[in-house]
């Protein structure tokens, strides 16, 4: 089933994750800084860097020159972070680790090939043949294009009939693992609620006698749909959208983790939405959301005031 699939392709990405950490472990006892060179050190100029020494490569100068366009830094400055000790045991376990996450990666492209192959026989009789519509964030698409995840996209929509990854945030990896956990049909979750509850977005403390009780740790479908919206939440923090700016809003009050948990819940809302009665995203930016909120809140305002007995004055601007 394609439940299994995603879940297993999603044990070889913690283990390839885990791979990656021990690289930049036998990097930094070396004082080898790629991580302070580059911003990931699994991006192309990152894995080139680490390939080339592991083939025998000390000059960071020569290093350096595996830096693409994109990259902040200039050659100088990457070279500056690529001086080590080259200790033998270090560059050992550096050449190990880089094997094994080279296997875990292949592992990953068979489980991807395989799950494209499942989605396939899963389409819909309305969808077979057609082109998910084109993405109205360019940026977005771009990524999606650069990272390979385009093919399965398509195939997402065809099995869906609903182009998922238009909402902001959400890529084609956390459309798969909602797909793959709860599938195309939500009508068995009567209303958004009961769906965000079930997906353990839902902000609730279970108390008894006035005391919280101690919440069992889940580990299922819902709590891995959750982790996925999480991370998604977590990439609008710079986000010049709608849901970007709501996400700085909550952050600004109540601080970074309750506002990756609100904005998980929200996606959550959206996606029900979106699946269950086809309802379109649209993305009104951070500036029209900025001005919404203000508005609403001035009116609230001027609501609890007359309430009081008393009259809101806006504040005359000094000429």
């Amino acid at each position: 089933m394609l439940r299994t699939l995603v879940r297993d392709r999603g044990n070889l990405v913690a283990a390839s994750a885990d791979w990656l950490r021990r690289m930049q472990k036998a990097l930094d006892q070396m004082n080898v800084r790629v991580h302070r060179a580059v911003k990931d050190i699994d991006g192309m100029t990152g894995m080139a860097i680490i390939r080339a020494i592991v083939k025998g490569e000390r000059d960071p100068v020569s290093l350096a020159k595996f830096r693409q366009p994109h990259c902040k830094k200039s050659e100088k400055q990457m070279a500056d972070e690529l001086t080590g000790h080259w200790r033998e045991d270090h560059l050992f376990s550096l050449q190990e680790s880089l094997k094994m996450y080279d296997a875990v990666q292949a592992g990953v492209a068979d489980y991807d090939r395989e799950i494209l192959r499942k989605l396939a026989e899963m389409e819909r009789e309305d969808c077979r043949e057609q082109q998910a519509p084109k993405l109205k964030n360019a940026n977005k698409a771009r990524a999606i294009k650069t990272r390979g995840e385009e093919p399965l996209r398509q195939a997402l929509y065809r099995m869906s009939g609903v182009d998922v990854t238009a909402i902001d945030a959400i890529g084609a990896g956390t459309v798969q693992v909602v797909l793959s956990e709860y599938g195309p049909d939500l009508s068995r979750f009567p209303s958004e609620k009961q769906f965000v509850q079930h997906a353990t977005l839902a902000p609730h403390k279970p108390t008894s006698g006035g005391k919280a009780l101690k919440k069992k740790k889940r580990n299922n479908g819902s709590t891995r749909v959750a982790a996925a919206l999480r991370m998604a939440a977590t990439s609008l923090h710079h986000s010049e959208t709608a849901l970007g700016a709501y996400f700085r809003r909550i952050a600004r009050h109540k601080g970074k983790d309750i506002a990756v948990f609100a904005t998980a819940r929200k996606l959550a809302t959206l996606i029900y939405r979106l699946l269950r009665y086809g309802h379109p995203y649209v993305d009104e930016g951070a500036e029209a959301y900025e001005k919404r909120y203000r508005e609403d809140r001035i009116k609230s305002l001027t609501a609890a005031v007359k309430a009081l007995g008393f009259e809101l004055t806006p504040k005359a601007c000094d000429a």
